[in-house]
């Protein structure tokens, strides 16, 4: 399958992105990737490198290779702006780039289309992990591990409206696109709007029903007020553990939706969802195993997967052992019939010898009322190595700081080891957040 067969199912008219620019109906799409194809004769695109800042463009440009290119990086507007990004793309080597220069030179729509999408070659295309702690990497998909888990219903479909507030070129963001395209869902982009109060309106505006976001972004959502009332039928949290705070307060702000963490990664792909309205996934995964995948859990401590059918590649490597399984790369433990996720164990912290996963303790001091958000970092110790310190958001500016700081450390020594309590505690206006919506670690 390429991605242009999906429109095959979709009414002309049907309205299917909108963003503050414009909207684009399904047939609009068919007539601008047409000309995009006709723009790409006779010229060498093997190996592209989509740069396109404008989200829509992009994407039409993303359709319009599928089937075309053999090999095309996306590559998301914070990566393209970054250091990393220069090395990056040389590592790749584009044969052609696809930029506003480029685009700029494409003929106007064409006004006919006719005929079935057919694939000349089955296109691979390669992402970039968000790199929260450490240089990004390179991930190798195909279009059908992409789309495995998008839901072919666009009967169903019609009646949801995706919100998009990652870039659709970051994996999270690109998972939003591929569903609402498989599903015929209208996609409200606002990835480019710069706040999330004004992206909350304009989700607002646009009759939003469906969003996925990371536990960080919706707590700013919350925390924003701007929603209130908002009738979500679909809720989905991923990318960052998500703590039994954010999926309460979520049941308790939208009563009425269905709210799913789901597990998936850069590396692994789409692993798996959990609709119980609890942390973790239960235990008996780990021996059943679940959509699909085998889940085990390393000696080291971090999930291991097995894809279905799909194994992404690293630089022409395959992710997987000799046993078929992706090491993911997050810490777990099992806890009275539940695997929880802690974080990422590239980012825990070495106090004196013992290892203390930041979203572990920051998940126990968001517990505290009054706490609007929190980040734990490492401080450098002459004698530890390294001492655990925590930076604080309060939910409120007037909030009586004193008071909140007794009470966290009084509820961080009841329900941590001694040497996970923050030995400093520093209180600040925001907590900052990166480009794919987690809380920013660098």
């Amino acid at each position: 399958m390429i991605l242009e067969e999906l429109l095959t199912k979709i009414s002309d008219d049907q309205v299917l992105w909108v963003s503050p620019e414009g909207q684009k109906t399904s047939g609009d799409l068919m007539r601008d990737i047409a000309a995009c194809r006709d723009f790409l004769r006779g010229i060498d695109a093997s190996r592209v490198a989509l740069e396109l800042a404008d989200s829509i463009d992009a994407l039409t440009w993303m359709i319009a290779l599928d089937g075309v290119a053999e090999v095309v990086f996306l590559v998301p507007d914070s990566l393209r702006s970054s250091d990393d990004y220069g090395s990056l793309k040389a590592r790749f080597q584009p044969t052609l780039s696809v930029d506003e220069s480029f685009s700029g030179n494409a003929p106007e729509k064409r006004g006919d289309f006719s005929g079935n999408p057919q694939a000349a070659v089955n296109t691979r295309w390669v992402l970039a992990t968000s790199g929260t702690t450490g240089t990004p990497k390179l991930i190798e998909h195909s279009t059908d591990s992409l789309t495995r888990t998008c839901k072919l219903d666009p009967d169903r479909g019609r009646d949801f409206i995706w919100g998009l507030v990652y870039d659709p070129f970051r994996f999270a963001g690109l998972q939003v696109v591929l569903q609402s395209l498989a599903s015929g869902s209208r996609l409200v982009l606002c990835n480019h709007i710069g706040n999330v109060r004004d992206q909350a309106a304009f989700l607002r505006e646009n009759n939003t029903n469906a969003l996925s976001a990371t536990p960080s972004y919706w707590r700013k959502l919350l925390m924003s007020g701007v929603l209130g009332d908002q009738q979500f039928r679909q809720i989905t949290l991923g990318g960052e553990p998500a703590d039994q705070s954010i999926l309460n307060a979520l049941k308790a702000a939208f009563p009425n939706a269905r709210i799913a963490h789901i597990y998936a990664s850069t590396e692994a792909g789409v692993g798996f969802s959990v609709t119980d309205g609890l942390v973790g996934f239960p235990v008996q995964y780990l021996d059943q195993g679940v959509a699909g995948n085998q889940l085990r859990i390393s000696e080291s401590g971090t999930l291991l997967i097995k894809p279905e059918r799909y194994v992404p590649s690293a630089g022409g490597t395959s992710m997987a052992n000799s046993d078929g399984f992706i090491d993911s790369g997050d810490l777990v433990a099992m806890r009275n019939e539940r695997v929880l996720f802690l974080g990422r164990d590239s980012g825990a912290i070495n106090v004196g010898g013992n290892k203390v996963v930041p979203e572990e303790v920051e998940a126990v001091i968001r517990e505290v009322d009054g706490v609007g958000e929190v980040l734990v970092k490492p401080k450098g110790s002459g004698v530890m190595g390294q001492l655990v310190t925590a930076e604080i958001q309060p939910r409120t500016p007037d909030t009586d700081r004193a008071a909140l700081k007794k009470e966290i450390m009084s509820h961080c020594r009841a329900r941590l080891e001694k040497y996970k309590v923050p030995a400093l505690i520093r209180f600040v206006t925001e907590i900052e957040h990166n480009p794919t919506g987690k809380i920013s670690r660098k």
